[in-house]
């Protein structure tokens, strides 16, 4: 998968998938072959230098420490909010004054997960979309075709390349990054499931993070479309 590839420091990695090479007969320095015939799951092109950022494709837990020292300083308000929750079989339980729920959630805790569903909610319907996109238009144009914004755009997919470190130039690509985007998806809506997280700064990190992610996935929804249309 290409999340697992890191790019190395001071290089934007271009990441293609499902190269395949075919020959009747091939001469090489190891020997002469008949029937030859290659399949490469990724191809990792390092030709576009740019400096990378630490965090390439990050993960739930890559930018933890970054959004706690965010929010640990600019806290969340939640108004209005229900005191009860009723998100498993276990309730419903009454969050109300210092009481918790029987999976150990406080009132501040149960109220970061319900913006965390809600997070979850809106990106998942946007990256459907966006998925939806991708493959009508790989079915009918090709992976190959060339994402082009048009003359005079400074930053090719600006969105994309700073949370994947991936530029984008085919639907390929795009592919690529969608997937990224809804493995990141699963992880933060399974974080909402009962007992998954214990602090109310961990539901927000998630939070941050589903929202950049559904940053990507509506850029490449606009992208796909404008370089088809």
């Amino acid at each position: 998968m290409c999340s697992g590839l890191l790019p190395r420091t001071g290089t934007e990695y271009v990441m293609k998938k499902n190269a395949h090479f075919k020959a009747d007969e091939a001469d090489t320095r190891l020997g002469k072959f008949k029937g030859l015939e290659v399949r490469i799951g990724t191809i990792v092109d390092d030709e576009w230098d740019e400096p990378m950022g630490p965090t390439p494709m990050p993960d739930p837990t890559g930018l933890r420490s970054w959004d706690h020292k965010l929010l640990s300083r600019y806290q969340p308000s939640y108004m209005p909010y229900c005191q009860v929750c009723c998100l498993c079989t276990f309730g419903k339980c009454d969050l109300s004054g210092d009481k918790r729920g029987a999976c150990g959630l406080d009132i501040k805790a149960q109220q970061a997960r319900i913006v965390l569903a809600a997070a979850n909610i809106g990106c998942a319907a946007h990256l459907a979309h966006a998925r939806h996109l991708v493959d009508h238009l790989i079915e009918e144009f090709g992976p190959r075709t060339a994402l082009i914004q048009g003359p005079g755009t400074e930053i090719h997919a600006p969105v994309s390349r700073l949370v994947t470190g991936m530029r984008p130039r085919t639907l390929e690509d795009a592919a690529i990054i969608v997937g990224y985007c809804e493995t990141q998806l699963a992880h933060t809506l399974s974080a909402t499931h009962t007992g998954q997280e214990g602090s109310w700064l961990d539901f927000e990190s998630k939070v941050l993070h589903a929202g950049m992610i559904d940053q990507v996935g509506m850029e490449i929804a606009d992208l796909v479309q404008i370089s088809t249309m």
